[in-house]
């Protein structure tokens, strides 16, 4: 019934949207015309480049990029059931560059027709083109869409992707708007982890310009809302590093009482364990038997997997992830942690045993993969990619990078006696993702 509602609303948005499309007049208009909704994804790429550096140009084709995009979006919708074309979440990525670009030029218009435009993404039933709708928008500050942003929450999506939600809070933080504010402060008492913690962060730095200078009602809420009643209520789930293209900074937060719950001490390899729902990935290739003080880095990294598991909070939800040639999971799904679960984790990582070949781009493709719930992923790897479809590590970084801009997961990564390429390697996954890194000697 929800995807019917939102075939016919983004339909009908359509039809109106049309209604006011002028008639194509010149030959280089129907030109650009043909190139942004032609089958050829690079022609199309050409052209919106064009149009990114030429302002002007873009200016006097801008009733032509209005009409391509409406017309390119039509295509994600299979028209007979209303029902977005990509269900399955390995094709969330596939939304093409071009189709992105559009709808970002046209959020960074001034024109109100072509603000018009992004909201309706809003209400495509295809998940990753509201998603594409809720970047721009934030990056643009239309703050005319908070009210369309609001009704994302009712998306069974927002329940169900922990990206829709990361996409959705992040587009609201960007905004500077009295509604915009007040929306957070009712996700603030609806999430828990991380994006509450994200959400408690950004209301604490409320300024006049959220108000649009009306200093009466900017008193109004500094008295309503105290900045030290957000983080009293921040969980435990919260973090404490700053994701690539957002605004929000994020910082350590103290450990105290929290409505029952209790701030995590815990961490991993000097990374604070923050995240409510995380991936342990372990390196577990041939190299992994070199020494490691009076053990070997296998066993040491065994050993410190094993005390995380045991500190984790039952609130927390985890799994584990193996890599050498191949890859193994202990389970392929996100299990809260109970007593039971951690000791049946437990028994599974005493179990490990080194392996073979390197194949860090299968386990990082693995990751993005999993539990459409999950936040963070820990990589603990000793040595550079040996094998794998991609193994050389600027390649690695393009993939892994650009895939990840539609999930969202945050990659930690611990480098175990690396250096050079490999340390460098690490160092940009992590910081690309919004993670830390963590040099093990």
């Amino acid at each position: 019934m929800w995807k019917w509602f939102l075939y016919a609303s983004f339909v009908w948005a359509i039809v109106l949207g049309q209604a006011q499309t002028f008639a194509v007049e010149t030959a280089s208009q129907r030109r650009m015309l043909r190139l942004l909704t032609g089958r050829s994804e690079p022609a199309r790429a050409k052209a919106v480049t064009l149009l990114q550096y030429q302002p002007d140009l873009f200016h006097e084709n801008l009733d032509i990029v209005i009409q391509a995009t409406r017309e390119l979006l039509k295509q994600y919708v299979n028209e007979d059931d209303g029902k977005a074309k990509a269900t399955k979440p390995a094709e969330r990525d596939a939304v093409p560059e071009s189709v992105t670009q559009l709808i970002n030029l046209l959020g960074s218009s001034p024109r109100e027709d072509a603000h018009s435009v992004v909201i309706e993404t809003l209400g495509h039933p295809d998940v990753r083109i509201a998603m594409v709708g809720m970047d721009a928008i934030g990056q643009s500050g239309i703050d005319e869409a908070v009210d369309e942003l609001a009704a994302q929450i009712k998306r069974p999506e927002f329940e169900e992707l922990y990206a829709f939600r990361f996409a959705l809070v992040r587009a609201i933080a960007q905004l500077h708007c009295p509604q915009g504010i007040e929306l957070l402060h009712k996700l603030h008492a609806q999430l828990r982890g991380q994006l509450r913690h994200e959400i408690g962060l950004r209301l604490q730095k409320v300024d006049l310009l959220d108000f649009d200078g009306d200093r009466e009602s900017y008193a109004r809420y500094c008295e309503e809302h105290p900045p030290e009643s957000l983080i009293s209520r921040v969980s435990f789930e919260a973090d404490n590093v700053k994701p690539q293209g957002t605004g929000l900074q994020l910082h350590d937060v103290s450990s105290e009482s929290t409505g029952g719950l209790k701030l995590s001490k815990s961490h991993y390899y000097g990374i604070d364990l923050n995240a409510g729902r995380m991936l342990f990935v372990i390196d577990r290739s041939g190299s992994m038997k070199k020494p490691a003080y009076y053990t070997t880095r296998l066993q040491s990294a065994k050993q410190e997997l094993v005390r995380v598991i045991t500190e984790l909070p039952p609130e927390a939800e985890f799994s584990i992830m193996l890599f050498d040639t191949y890859i193994q999971s202990w389970k392929d799904e996100l299990l809260p942690a109970t007593e039971e679960n951690k000791l049946d984790a437990i028994a599974f990582t005493n179990r490990i045993l080194p392996g073979d070949k390197t194949n860090t781009h299968g386990v990082l493709s693995s990751a993005l993969e999993f539990d459409d719930q999950l936040e963070a992923v820990f990589v603990l790897t000793d040595g550079q990619p040996t094998t794998g479809k991609i193994f050389r590590p600027d390649a690695i970084i393009r993939d892994i990078v650009g895939r990840n801009r539609n999930r969202h997961l945050k990659f930690h990564t611990i480098g175990f006696g690396v250096e050079g390429i490999t340390s460098e390697f690490l160092a940009t996954l992590a910081d690309q993702t919004g993670g830390e890194f963590r040099e093990v000697k």
